[in-house]
């Protein structure tokens, strides 16, 4: 599945998001946890969140997890965990927050973005975010999102994964984001 979306945002900064078949990533740890994902959920189409513990994770890629509590109608979430490394690159801890307050704060919460997805599809995904202006790509987001079932019919929590690129070679992530975001206006 490819699905590819420009969000033209005032200021300098375009966000590009594509949407692939979460086999599709390129980053090793979205692959182990697809292949965990896989094995806690067994016969069902998802696992439950009593299932999975983030503690079956590398300590390496803990620090770069949020999970949402997700409420399918109205569409609404907030993050039951913020990584460290998130709160770093996102200056805060948005845990107990809603996505919409995380930078850039005009993506906001749609029906076609991470939990509108993870509720309407009930399968995984892979969300590529590329962060572009007038002279190329300023870098990437890679987002794996794996929906989770308490009651085995509604997606109601999201493990997301995520790993991120500056186009440049040794910017720190937060400096890059940092920039991005203030060009958003957030």
């Amino acid at each position: 599945m490819n699905d590819t979306r420009a969000n033209n945002m005032d200021g300098d900064i375009d966000i590009v998001r594509t949407y692939l078949e979460p086999d599709r990533s390129p980053v090793d740890y979205h692959q182990d946890a697809i292949a965990y994902w896989d094995e806690m959920r067994g016969e069902r189409w998802a696992p439950a969140w009593p299932d999975i513990s983030l503690m079956d994770f590398s300590p390496t890629v803990i620090p770069m997890i949020s999970v949402t509590d997700i409420t399918p109608e109205p569409l609404s979430s907030v993050y039951r965990f913020w990584g460290t490394k998130l709160t770093e690159i996102h200056g805060g801890d948005y845990s107990g927050r809603p996505p919409n307050l995380v930078p850039p704060k005009q993506l906001g919460l749609a029906n076609t973005g991470g939990c509108g997805r993870l509720v309407n599809d009930k399968a995984p995904h892979l969300e590529i975010k590329e962060f572009r202006n007038q002279r190329g790509l300023l870098g990437n987001a890679l987002v794996l999102r794996l929906p989770l079932s308490d009651d085995g019919e509604n997606v109601n929590h999201g493990v997301n994964i995520y790993y991120f690129e500056p186009a440049v070679d040794n910017q720190p992530l937060a400096d890059f984001f940092a920039d991005v975001f203030a060009k958003l206006d957030t």
